[in-house]
């Protein structure tokens, strides 16, 4: 199973490394690391957006007065 994951991405690899095979304009590699950035971000901000929420919902009190 793995080695069959293997070949399929080492020749989707090489088919987008290989300057006769690629479209003409950027190359995929900014495009990940383009998208790699994008994921870091969503993650920071969705942990950002978690911590907010669980500080707001620790201010609720436990007890009715």
């Amino acid at each position: 199973m793995s080695l069959k994951v293997y070949t399929a991405l080492a020749a989707r690899l090489r088919v987008l490394t290989d300057p006769a095979l690629r479209d003409r304009g950027e190359g995929p590699i900014p495009h990940v690391v383009m998208i790699a950035m994008m994921a870091a971000a969503a993650i920071t901000i969705g942990g950002l957006i978690l911590a907010v929420g669980e500080d707001w919902v620790d201010l609720i009190p436990d007890s009715m007065p």
